[in-house]
């Protein structure tokens, strides 16, 4: 007696900014969520994946159709009103599961807030819920919160437990996106306990709840993704795109970031997958650009080398981007020609600043000259950059700000990425920030600004800083470049050619994507208007 028929929902709209990168260009799939289905699919007779984001059809249209008897929604980058909404209009005759970062960082807050929900999955959930399903039960899954009622138990094992009901609320089809296929299976198998139509009544809470211990550890293997429980195209500009992790953690110690801790705030070390298992997935999809997510992707050189010599010995035709750190650029200038001949075609790197003192305080562990030594490497390939600087830091002017223009002009990086800076709380950066007289950390975002520059002037300081750039280096070096590179001519340079076109007219002829553009570019260039102060954190306050 166990589940047979989960379905495993991405709750977020379209319409959600954060859901699409570089103005549009790319959506990411909920990697973390079809792990979880590529751990179940062996263990359960059907399975179903839908994406708020992508899909087409009515969220009750699937649900009726497909019948499932557990339904888990990963709740990862917060909460709005379309989550909220589509959460309380589940059906209550299944077993609800919520899981995901958010979910497992404001988990008491989760459970008083869904009192519809079972059980709460705690930290990573791909192995806590192929453990649940092969037992039967929650009881003793580390990583499992439950509540003890029926629901939390498979429909069959319910004829033993005390019934409690609640009447379902089907979600609308309204503001879903574009993309799904229907879902061209037949009808799933009535619930061989199906609730009484007349006994359709709330929950009885508050039901006990049961907090089973941590889930530790974490395992890369388990994330070779299996493409068949994927229903929808993941777009990278016009072209077909894809997402792997080939690693979790960081080694570096970057004193503005947490890419380094795991799901829980703990530090995690780096763990990376083998060479073969890497190459084996990316062999598996027909994406055109595959994006690598790891937070450090080179931390072990002797694992790039050796996935970069299967790729080119194999033969494999991708288009790959990744965030790639200073250090891995400036060890071996023949490591990034392979790398280049292996299909890597943009690098994301985090130059952050041009100043010693800034490198240093924000303990990124390379100087000026490796930089510069990195992208004299860079120089001898086709590889795309794009440089992520940070902006507002401690002592600078604006005159130092602006500078980040000429100085990537002059590295030789093809896009440009100015980032106001912010500092976690409870941080040795906080901390400092805090210690420099003036310096202030602000709003929700915790960014940080001082008696000279506010928010609003640090957004007008990122608009000159890109038009400076732009000045130095037009866009239309980075398109011959691209056109130029060894993987793209493998590819069809016409092809490529016309996706990039195709991407840019897309954007200038969608009406709301202009408006958005002007209507941002404006602001950075108004005076602030007077309003409500974001809060304001200072030494010796939170």
């Amino acid at each position: 007696m166990t589940w047979k028929r989960p379905l495993l929902i991405y709750p977020y709209s379209p319409d959600k900014k954060s859901e699409r990168l570089y103005g549009g260009l790319a959506i990411i799939n909920p990697i973390g969520l079809e792990v979880v289905a590529t751990r179940l699919k062996p263990v359960v007779e059907d399975l179903l994946l839908v994406d708020m984001r992508l899909e087409q059809e009515p969220l009750e249209d699937l649900i009726r159709r497909f019948r499932p008897d557990l339904v888990a929604v990963s709740l990862m980058w917060g909460r709005d009103e379309f989550t909220d909404a589509l959460l309380r209009s589940l059906p209550r005759d299944v077993t609800i599961v919520l899981g995901g970062l958010y979910a497992t960082r404001e988990a008491d807050q989760i459970v008083r807030d869904f009192p519809e929900m079972d059980i709460l999955c705690v930290g990573y959930g791909e192995d806590a819920l192929r453990e649940m399903v092969e037992r039967g039960s929650p009881e003793g899954v580390s990583g499992l919160w439950y509540r003890k009622c029926p629901t939390a138990w498979p429909p069959a094992a319910r004829a033993t437990l005390s019934r409690c009901f609640i009447t379902p609320s089907p979600l609308t089809g309204e503001g879903r996106g574009e993309g799904g296929k229907s879902l061209e299976r037949p009808l799933g198998p009535p619930h061989p306990h199906p609730l009484p139509p007349g006994e359709r009544e709330l929950k009885q809470y508050p039901a006990e709840l049961v907090k089973n211990p941590r889930r530790v550890g974490v395992h890369p293997e388990h994330y070779h993704l299996d493409r068949s429980i994927r229903r929808y195209e993941y777009p990278w500009m016009t072209l077909k795109g894809d997402n792997v992790i080939t690693s979790v953690g960081c080694p570096m110690v970057c004193a503005f970031c947490k890419w380094r801790e795991n799901i829980f705030g703990d530090l995690q070390p780096w763990i990376g997958r083998e060479p073969e298992d890497v190459v084996a997935e990316l062999e598996a999809t027909d994406a055109d650009v595959v994006h690598l997510v790891d937070a450090n992707f080179a931390a072990d050189l002797a694992r790039l080398e050796r996935i970069c010599d299967l790729l080119i010995e194999r033969d494999v035709r991708h288009l790959y981007a990744c965030e790639i750190r200073i250090n891995a650029l400036a060890k071996s200038a023949e490591l990034v020609k392979k790398m280049e001949r292996a299909g890597f075609f943009m690098f994301m790197v985090g130059v952050e600043s041009n100043q010693p003192r800034l490198l240093k305080a924000m303990r990124k562990g390379y100087t000026v000259e490796m930089c510069r030594r990195a992208f004299e490497h860079l120089a001898q390939t086709n590889i795309l950059t794009l440089g992520n600087f940070l902006i507002g830091n401690p002592g600078e002017t604006a005159d130092d700000m602006l500078g980040i223009a000429d100085y990537a002009a002059d590295l030789g990086i093809d896009f440009i990425s100015p980032n106001k800076i912010y500092a976690y709380a409870d941080t040795d950066f906080e901390r400092w920030v805090l210690a420099q007289p003036g310096m202030r950390v602000v709003g929700r975002r915790r960014y940080v600004v001082s008696d000279q520059y506010g928010v609003e002037d640090l957004r007008r300081i990122q608009a000159r800083i890109q038009l400076r750039f732009l000045r130095k280096h037009p866009p239309w070096i980075a398109y011959r470049k691209a056109l130029t590179h060894p993987m793209v001519e493998k590819l069809g340079r016409e092809r490529i050619r016309r996706a990039m076109l195709r991407s840019l007219w897309n954007h200038l002829a969608d009406a709301g994507f202009r408006r958005r553009a002007i209507r941002r570019f404006l602001k950075r260039f108004q005076r602030p208007k007077a309003a409500t102060a974001p809060p304001v954190y200072s030494r010796g306050a939170k």
